[in-house]
């Protein structure tokens, strides 16, 4: 058996050599006193020879057979084994507890990363135990020999990975906006489908990618509280934006800024209760339905601001958008039946813009609109009898577009129309009588169709009734007495149709008529006489029918009228005294006529007059020298029987002469 050991457990290489004259007392009960005996050959005075041998070998047998005696005895507690495995546990356990801590910072939002490496944690490496000592306390008992053994060595397990502190990845936000936005109906699949290998993005896939990496506003960040319906509200702008190309707008100010949509140039807002459903708690099963206050779009004017491209599907998400206005700019596409879905709106405003297509039966939704604009657009198709459910409507304007069909009955439905505007169309068939029903309609304008049949007498019961524009149809027939019914009436233009039968006396009771045009008819007999007791008259035009006799004396008292126009008729007798009091007069056109006699004198008072027309007639005289003075003139219209061997008018500054025609003197028209 050897007598020495190395004390590696103190991580030494010194040796020590057991001492045999130790004494050994074994009155000592206690291992720790006895092997202090053992190394201390000062601790006791027996000089026994045959004691000591007797001591020496009792301690050794008890070293050797280790009984009672803890070989790490004396050493500190961390170099002792049971130290050991105690620290390594303590370690593992403080990294486990670091790395929830990390987690559970992460989720009280903000970037995790950043709390992270405030906190301390490296999420790319492990914690390390601090170094063992290399060396001994000096207050320890000086070292022994022991038997040699080999450490035992602790392995200490890596501590799990810390993880992702920064809240919920990009893609996963995004495809949950994606799926929030399809399964509420703010976006449609194909838009969201079309995207590929090498394809260019949709302006959806662009606005939902914008609202999820790059808002400043940072709406969708981890955890967010921001109401589902102010993230479509937002999703819903931007889409417009890439859409409509907003970075060329003439005014895009605030538009993808870190301002709230609401402060963009166009948009107005109010406060309004909406859910406070968050995009992480949407679909999650809740108590009641808990709301907020929010900011909400109510009105969006883009008017004349340089648009190009499609109205987007998801303008229809602006359920509370009480009035659009994106008129004249240069916006193409068909309009989408999305429109249906704001049912807030009052007013829409789409015209003067590239439209195509047909207009969408979901109109007939718009169940609070008053104000529907489309005119000017390349819109076709037939008008929805969906219009007729608009009961609060009170002006249409669908103008200068391809509609085509006849006039829905169902327009007789809308009580509130005031103005109803369907002109330079391809509309056919009669007007429907039920359009008499119409009883508040103020404005109607139908002119330059095809349609045709007669003038329906329900129409002449509108007593609102301020301007009617059925020129430039096909309509047949005379015109009927009770055109007399409409009272209000200031503006009647029934010209270019073929309407035959003489001008109803009863036009003569209109005393609120302005301007009366019934020219390029087959209207014959006299114009009537009481035609000017109206006060109110400034224009009368009868041209290109088959009128015979005088140019009626009442309209001497119509002082303020401003164009007479006879032209191409058969009139007959002179051109009458009174027409130079006519101080306001502007145009006289009696042209083509079958008028005799000397050109008034008179008319040399008329200093506004721009348009003159006197050929083909048998007038004789000099045109007023004063006309020829005139700056109006100068710039106007003067025409005259002034051309021939002989002429029959003088006139020194007329602008065209004509030779008179033997037929216009027999056949006048």
């Amino acid at each position: 058996m050897s007598n020495s050991y190395t004390s590696a457990s103190l991580g030494e290489s010194k040796v020590s050599t057991f001492n045999p004259s130790a004494k050994y007392d074994p009155s000592v009960n206690d291992a720790k006193s006895r092997r202090q005996l053992v190394i201390d050959p000062l601790s006791s005075d027996d000089d026994s020879d045959e004691a000591l041998e007797s001591q020496r070998l009792n301690a050794l047998e008890e070293f050797e057979d280790g009984a009672n005696i803890d070989p790490e005895e004396g050493l500190p507690f961390y170099q002792k084994r049971r130290g050991k495995l105690i620290i390594a546990v303590a370690a593992i356990v403080l990294i486990v507890l670091a790395a929830i801590v990390a987690v559970g910072l992460s989720s009280t939002g903000g970037d995790g990363d950043a709390k992270s490496n405030a906190s301390g944690i490296n999420s790319n490496s492990v914690p390390t135990l601090p170094p063992f000592p290399t060396e001994a306390p000096s207050t320890l008992r000086p070292t022994i020999s022991e038997p040699e053994y080999s450490p035992i060595e602790y392995i200490i397990p890596s501590a799990p990975p810390i993880p992702n502190v920064s809240g919920p990845s990009f893609d996963s936000i995004y495809e949950r906006l994606v799926t929030m936005l399809k399964l509420r109906g703010v976006t449609n699949e194909v838009s969201f489908t079309s995207v590929g290998t090498g394809a260019a993005k949709t302006s959806q896939v662009r606005a939902a990618e914008w609202l999820v990496r790059n808002d400043p506003l940072r709406l969708l960040g981890a955890n967010s509280k921001t109401p589902l319906a102010r993230v479509f509200q937002r999703y819903v702008l931007v889409a417009i934006y890439y859409e409509l190309n907003g970075a060329n707008w003439k005014n895009n100010d605030g538009w993808l800024s870190d301002d709230h949509e609401c402060r963009w140039y166009g948009v107005s807002c109010a406060d309004k209760t909406i859910p406070s459903t968050s995009l992480f708690e949407a679909g999650q099963s809740q108590i009641g339905q808990l709301t907020t206050e929010e900011q909400v779009l109510v009105q969006l004017d883009l008017e004349e601001n340089g648009l190009s491209g499609n109205l987007p599907d998801e303008i229809g998400s602006l359920s509370d958008c009480t009035v659009l206005s994106v008129y004249g700019n240069d916006i193409a596409g068909t309009l989408p039946s999305s429109l249906g879905q704001m049912v807030a709106l009052n007013k829409l405003w789409l015209e003067d813009n590239e439209f195509s297509g047909s207009l969408p039966s979901e109109i007939g939704y718009l169940r609070n609109v008053d104000d529907l604009s489309f005119y000017e657009n390349q819109i076709e198709g037939t008008l929805p009898t969906e219009l007729g459910q608009l009961t609060r409507l009170e002006r249409l304007w669908a103008n200068n577009m391809r509609i085509t069909g006849r006039l829905p009955t169902e327009f007789g439905m809308l009580s509130k129309l005031e103005n109803l505007y369907l002109d330079v169309n391809f509309l056919s068939g009669s007007i429907p009588r039920e359009l008499g029903l119409a009883t508040n309609l103020r404005d109607l304008r139908l002119f330059r169709n095809s349609l045709g049949g007669t003038l329906p007498i329900n129409l002449f019961s509108l007593t609102k009734l301020e301007i009617l524009y059925l020129d430039t149809n096909k309509f047949k027939g005379e015109i009927p007495n009770e055109i007399g019914g409409l009272l209000s009436i200031k503006d009647l233009q029934l010209f270019t149709n073929d309407l035959t039968g003489s001008v109803p006396f009863a036009i003569s009771l209109l005393q609120n008529l302005q301007i009366l045009r019934l020219n390029a008819n087959d209207l014959t007999g006299n114009i009537p006489a009481l035609l000017g007791t109206n006060l109110n008259l400034l224009r009368v035009t009868l041209s290109d029918n088959r009128l015979v006799g005088t140019i009626p004396d009442s309209l001497q008292y119509s002082s303020s009228i401003r164009r007479i126009e006879f032209d191409r008729n058969s009139l007959e007798g002179t051109l009458p005294e009174w027409i130079g009091n006519l101080d306001e007069l502007l145009t006289l056109n009696v042209a083509n006529n079958r008028l005799t006699g000397l050109i008034p004198t008179s008319l040399s008072a008329l200093k506004q007059l721009e348009e003159v027309k006197l050929e083909q007639n048998d007038f004789s005289g000099r045109v007023p020298r004063e006309w020829c003075e005139l700056e109006s003139l100068s710039n106007g219209i003067l025409t005259a029987d002034c051309s021939g061997i002989l002429p029959e008018v003088e006139c020194g500054c007329c602008t065209s002469c004509f030779e008179i025609m033997v037929e216009s003197r027999i056949g006048g028209h």
